[in-house]
């Protein structure tokens, strides 16, 4: 079974919106305060009203569509909200609606619920099905020959950014567990949910965890092992579980770090969800660049797409996750689609509509054509050259057009670094033929950035160049030239022995001036690194003499080189 569509009737930013989905796969983009997030908030509330239209002593049927059923203000937790008002997009109609369409085989469920408000504010919410009782009926009845119960056909998870977990966790039943993770508390029960995942028949100690241990490996890169430590599960009082792996002795889970944690936590959970065969097991994952590490996040999506028993939908802004999509698994929210009142998966043609939005790189390349892009670390970096092509080039046209890297839908809350720079021109080599010329700084990290840059597109990396061309394209990575009163800021013959960024071409005054010259970092000489506001230092730039730009001309030299461009 699975969810083929999602349709939202006056709730919250959705007026009225179907959203088509994939059977296992779906990652949802768009701008910020779009609506991606309302749409995880209607599976949730969805989920909470359906379980309270279960009949309590016969799990197995629905009640009546003409009782009235109610979910109190205070337990709506699933969604964001100030009052009642702000779950309805015309809070005058007084009702909303979110209806599931559940597809198993050749048969299609279309179940319905209704939420409307009283008259006395910020008190419930009464939940009905009335319109398509005849619905549930048939759903309960197809339910009825699996081995799965009505309320665990449809297991909803949403993770959430864990960094500890308490010390002392007791032992919990199968009720306790689900309850926890259906209230968003499912990192209380983790040593119960690993426990659940035990394989009892194992012969060896070492294969009771196989399956969870085998996915956590995959995402992790590491060979970990975790162990149960109680040896009378009856009488003690509490769960004691270890990892252990070869960079570290074995450790009571507690201890474990953030990134640790969060993968046994995705993975325990949906093992525990798997076991109810039959079933849906819906995994919703929002933004899991904003708490799981950058290196694990190919990974983890890698891995959830290799199992096809669980329904899995991301929202994500993160390039390395969009690459991960297959035809039919990417949507794209924006205005229009709103408008439209239909939100299906991009074609693989339309693609490049979604990039367009993920970083202006993509706009500057389609709108200029002509000029080569330029990618610097960050907007300061953006900004510095700006003003100094002015500066020593006065009203010549720029021959190319610089952009700040990052990954962000606001280019001013874009920040870039080597790493994006790096990501950037791996990104932009998979869709466009435009000549693009990646900046790194002349310094520790723009170089291992600038080697890390994928060797099996760009060409080999060799310490003494500071130019890699993809071997197919016209796109480049370039390190920062050194004038030669920095020339000892770099050494040329070890990477980790560079400090050259893009404010030392001005001179120690001009940086002192301005707060930004640090104490020297190496004994004998005035190596020195940038400290300070380079940001406030950026925007006064275009009140500094010409004369202090003269150093730039090394780089727009070796710009204009790279990028075939005359000189002004």
């Amino acid at each position: 079974m699975y969810i083929s569509k999602i349709e939202l009737d006056n709730f919250k930013s959705f007026k009225k919106i179907e959203v088509n989905c994939s059977e296992n796969f779906n990652v949802i983009v768009g701008e910020n305060n779009i609506g991606k997030s309302t749409i995880f908030e209607a599976l949730n509330l969805w989920k909470y009203a359906y379980n309270t239209l279960i009949q309590t002593r016969n799990s197995k049927k629905f009640y009546k569509a003409n009782a009235n059923y109610y979910i109190p203000f205070s337990e709506l937790s699933q969604i964001r909200l100030v009052n009642d008002d702000d779950i309805f997009y015309d809070h005058s109609l007084g009702n909303a609606s979110i209806t599931l369409t559940i597809a198993d085989g050749n048969e299609s469920f279309s179940l319905k619920i209704r939420f409307e408000k009283p008259g006395i504010k910020n008190s419930y919410l009464r939940v009905f099905n009335s319109e398509g009782f005849s619905e549930f009926e048939r759903f309960s009845a197809h339910i009825e020959s699996k081995e799965c119960s009505l309320k665990n056909a449809i297991f909803i998870y949403q993770t959430r950014p864990i960094s500890t977990i308490f010390k002392n966790e007791p032992f919990y039943n199968d009720a306790q567990i689900e309850k926890k993770i259906s209230i968003g508390k499912s990192h209380d029960v983790l040593r119960n949910k690993i426990l659940k995942t035990e394989n009892i028949q194992a012969s060896k100690v070492a294969e009771k965890f196989d399956k969870l241990e085998g996915r956590i490996n995959k995402v992790l890169k590491s060979d970990y092992q975790i162990r149960f430590k109680n040896k009378n599960r009856i009488d003690e009082e509490y769960v004691r579980i270890t990892a252990q792996c070869s960079s570290h002795r074995e450790l009571e889970i507690s201890m474990m770090g953030s990134g640790f944690l969060q993968v046994v936590e995705i993975f325990s959970t949906i093992e525990y969800i798997e076991k109810s065969k039959g079933g849906i097991c819906l995994i919703l994952i929002d933004e899991p660049d904003s708490h799981v590490h950058s290196d694990l996040q190919s990974h983890l999506i890698d891995e959830l797409k290799s199992h096809d028993e669980s329904q899995v939908y991301v929202i994500s802004h993160n390039d390395r996750l969009i690459n991960k999509v297959d035809e039919g698994e990417l949507f794209y929210l924006n205005k229009t689609v709103k408008n439209q009142g239909v939100l299906s998966a991009l074609r693989i043609d339309n693609f490049s509509t979604v990039k367009e939005g993920l970083a202006s790189v993509l706009n500057e390349i389609e709108n200029s054509r002509d000029k080569p892009i330029v990618l610097t670390e960050g907007k300061t970096d953006q900004k510095i050259l700006e003003v100094a092509w002015g500066k020593l080039n006065g009203d010549a046209e720029m021959p190319f057009s610089i952009v700040s890297s990052g990954i962000h839908f606001d280019e001013n809350s874009r920040t870039g670094n080597a790493d994006t720079v790096r990501r950037s021109l791996e990104y932009l080599a998979n869709i466009v033929d435009h000549k693009v010329i990646g900046l790194f700084d002349n310094d520790r990290e723009g170089n291992e950035c600038f080697r890390g840059l994928n060797k099996q597109i760009f060409e080999d990396h060799e310490i003494a160049k500071q130019v890699r061309k993809h071997r197919t394209k016209e796109i480049y990575g370039v390190t920062l030239p050194v004038p030669a009163f920095r020339s000892h800021f770099v050494n040329e013959a070890v990477l980790t022995q560079r400090y050259f960024v893009m404010e030392h071409y001005f001179s120690d005054e001009i940086l002192d001036a301005n707060n930004l010259k640090d104490d020297p970092i190496l004994q004998g000489t005035d190596v020195f690194n940038i400290k300070g506001n380079k940001n406030s230092f950026s925007e006064i730039c275009s009140n500094i003499s010409p004369a202090e730009f003269e150093s730039f001309r090394l780089l727009f030299d070796q710009l204009n080189a790279v990028a075939q461009v005359e000189n002004p």
